[in-house]
């Protein structure tokens, strides 16, 4: 193909072509390249492109000689992108098929002898290259996103599989807690109650037998009761027994609710009482709240069933309750509400102290992963976030309201699932 066939191509292109050297000097140029910027025709080699562009001079020459000081690959590679800006023509924008923006590329280009010579691609906000290139880079930046979401629900699904292994193995290990104590907690108990008993006919026998005995053996009998102090031990051995019943029945009761706590048996969707669910969760962390913790429940009369995950929902109520707990240095209150909202919409829990409360610039940050306020060592900022994720597997939201000094106040609020079921 010779240079007439070849510049005769150029011109039909729909994109306008110029190349300039070092000094800015036009070596070629194309007839759309004239007709966009609007040029005279009569345009020779040689004349200066920055002449032709006065008003757009500077900025134009700057972009030139960004490309002409590079080094390296002739066309640019994706290290090194293609100098890209929008020019605006001299020329009145308001003339019909004038565009009033044109986008504009510079890259390096050698041509034969060796010097760098700067090549000028002049494309027009209409043409079909700079519209194709926009469209891919939409694509690609909503692939981009469309990757991101997927990372997004990944990570969550992630967190969410970490914290059901981690829920199902406190639940076995609680199973087999359970399982070991409440066999020799069955066996103490039972001995105790026939050691009671015994206990009690033998001070009988005791008691009736001095009837037996003569005034003299009476009297012998009366002081050895006072040397061996019979009486106190009469009355203290009744109040022993007594003691050691009822802390057999506590700790039956704490293995009791740590296995309701768990439900491993009952880790899918089911109908719950929320408000047992919240007595167990209190139960098991009893001896983080006793001595320095005053209670206040408030629970509705004839509360519904709730569909849901009993499992989940205890984690979020130990969660909540405990950081309520720590935020309280010395005494304080808890208070603790569970009650219907209007219109049947759902439940609603309430868990507020008056602790130290929360800073206003980490209101938004306290349901992060890893996001805590507490000393290093002290707590690995998961509660809040693992709770976010569960009341949000709930299809409810978990929102906060705080002030420093004054205490803070979580609410949940989960939705009426399923069929309406009330407590026995």
């Amino acid at each position: 193909m010779n240079n007439h066939s070849l510049a005769s191509l150029l011109d039909k292109l729909p994109l306008g072509i110029c190349i300039v050297d070092r000094k800015y000097r036009i070596l070629y140029i194309n007839l759309r390249f004239i007709k966009e910027l609007q040029l005279p025709a009569e345009i020779r080699l040689g004349a200066s492109l920055l002449q032709l562009c006065q008003a757009q001079a500077p900025l134009l020459q700057q972009h030139l000689d960004n490309v002409a000081g590079r080094t390296g690959d002739t066309f640019p590679s994706d290290i090194h992108p293609p100098e890209t800006f929008e020019f605006i023509p001299e020329t009145d924008t308001t003339v019909p098929g004038v565009y009033a923006i044109l986008h504009m590329e510079i890259v390096p280009l050698s041509i034969n002898d060796g010097e760098v010579k700067t090549l000028c691609l002049l494309l027009d906000a209409g043409s079909s290259y700079t519209q194709a290139k926009q469209k891919m880079a939409q694509e690609l930046a909503a692939e981009h996103e469309q990757q991101q979401q997927l990372l997004d629900k990944l990570e969550t699904a992630r967190g969410q599989l970490v914290q059901a292994e981690k829920m199902a193995s406190i639940g076995q290990l609680a199973a087999g807690i359970a399982h070991e104590i409440n066999n020799p907690i069955g066996f103490i108990s039972s001995n105790l109650q026939s050691l009671q008993d015994y206990v009690g006919r033998l001070l009988s026998i005791i008691h009736d037998s001095e009837s037996l005995l003569n005034e003299q053996q009476r009297q012998q009998l009366q002081q050895l009761m006072e040397q061996q102090q019979f009486g106190f031990i009469r009355e203290d051995i009744k109040e022993l027994l007594e003691e050691s019943l009822d802390g057999v029945n506590r700790v039956a009761t704490i293995v009791n609710s740590l296995k309701s706590f768990s439900h491993v048996d009952n880790s899918d969707w089911q109908y719950a009482d929320l408000i047992d669910g919240m007595e167990n969760t209190l139960k098991i962390i009893h001896n983080q709240l006793k001595y320095r913790i005053q209670l206040h429940k408030d629970y509705q009369e004839g509360l519904p069933l709730l569909y849901c995950q009993p499992m989940q929902l205890n984690q979020v109520f130990m969660n909540l309750l405990m950081n309520a707990a720590q935020a309280i240095e010395g005494d304080g209150d808890i208070w603790i509400s569970i009650h219907t909202m209007p219109q049947d919409q759902g439940m609603e829990i309430r868990i507020k102290d008056n602790g130290c409360g929360i800073e206003p610039q980490n209101l938004h940050k306290i349901f992060e992963p890893f996001y805590t306020t507490k000393p290093v060592g002290s707590g690995t900022g998961l509660g809040l976030s693992l709770s976010y994720s569960i009341i949000q597997k709930q299809h409810g939201k978990i929102s906060v309201n705080s002030k420093v000094g004054e205490g803070t106040e979580f609410v949940v609020r989960l939705p009426l699932q399923g069929e309406r079921r009330l407590r026995q």
